[in-house]
């Protein structure tokens, strides 16, 4: 007997309700996680809605009919993700915006792998892996996991960086610093550590750049031997580190035209003594 052109098709039950409830406990662990790779301080409910809005955009994808898969996700969940950080991060710049969408992706792969991972450990969770109550959990210990891994990194990191608050135009100036333990620039004549701002960041600190203020710092760098940058003494300076918060006073800090970072992630660099 022989048999041609065979096809057999397999149906199965999906409760829209169950997928919901389970994308809205994933979400909510994926987005507390984005706000901690933000370094963003979010309340609850702000997570709540974020998560409650991810759920319910996945779960109008899903039934969107006659669509491939990819095309959900490439059209669908992107846009439904960046909702999603906006409402609970209230990002302002889109560069933070999209930042915040890379991390919620990030999350979401180390999550899911941590699950599967899990999953396939030894056949602890054989029978109920595929339930809600057991993916959730499962999700829990790797929020737990990734939580940790992000505060140790954070930890590490702040070792190195540092918050300068400094009198501006405007009111208090806060930016961004790089603490460079080999950043050995020294005024000539005081012989006190000198600081480096980006030109950009001074056109709010004009207030500063008097005359009985003006300093000029001779340095050596890699590519040019040597060189003058111009700079200003300035009253007080606050410094908030790891270690704490300490005040500056009468510290010179050189105007440098161009950026001290290359990814704008920090605008100044701090010598070890100006550091908290």
């Amino acid at each position: 007997m022989e048999v041609k052109d065979c096809k057999v098709q397999l149906q199965g039950t999906v409760y829209i309700d169950s997928i919901f409830l389970l994308n809205l406990v994933m979400d909510l662990y994926l987005l507390a996680l984005t706000a901690k790779l933000l370094g963003k301080t979010v309340a609850y409910p702000r997570i709540f809605a974020g998560s409650a809005v991810g759920a319910a955009g996945y779960c109008m994808v899903l039934c969107l009919p006659r669509v491939p898969y990819m095309l959900k996700v490439l059209f669908g969940m992107l846009p439904i993700g960046i909702l999603m950080i906006k409402i609970t991060c209230k990002t302002e710049k889109i560069r933070e915006l999209l930042r915040g969408v890379g991390y919620l992706y990030f999350s979401s792969f180390c999550l899911g792998g941590f699950i599967i991972f899990l999953k396939g450990k030894g056949g602890i969770f054989a029978g109920h892996g595929d339930s809600i109550a057991a993916l959730a959990g499962l999700g829990f210990a790797g929020f737990a996991v990734c939580s940790k891994a992000i505060g140790a990194y954070r930890k590490k990191r702040g070792e190195h960086f540092c918050k300068v608050s400094i009198l501006g135009d405007r009111g208090l100036l806060t930016i961004s610093a790089l603490i460079d333990t080999g950043n050995g620039l020294v005024e000539p004549v005081s012989q006190k550590p000198v600081a480096i701002l980006e030109a950009e960041e001074w056109e709010n600190l004009k207030l500063w750049m008097r005359p009985e203020k003006y300093k000029v710092i001779p340095y050596h760098s890699i590519g040019k031997d040597k060189g003058l940058l111009e700079g200003y003494e300035i009253d007080a300076m606050d410094v908030k580190g790891s270690m704490g918060e300490k005040r500056y006073e009468k510290v010179i800090v050189a105007i440098f035209r161009g950026k001290v970072s290359g990814k704008g992630s920090y605008q100044m660099v701090v010598p070890p003594e100006l550091s908290a």
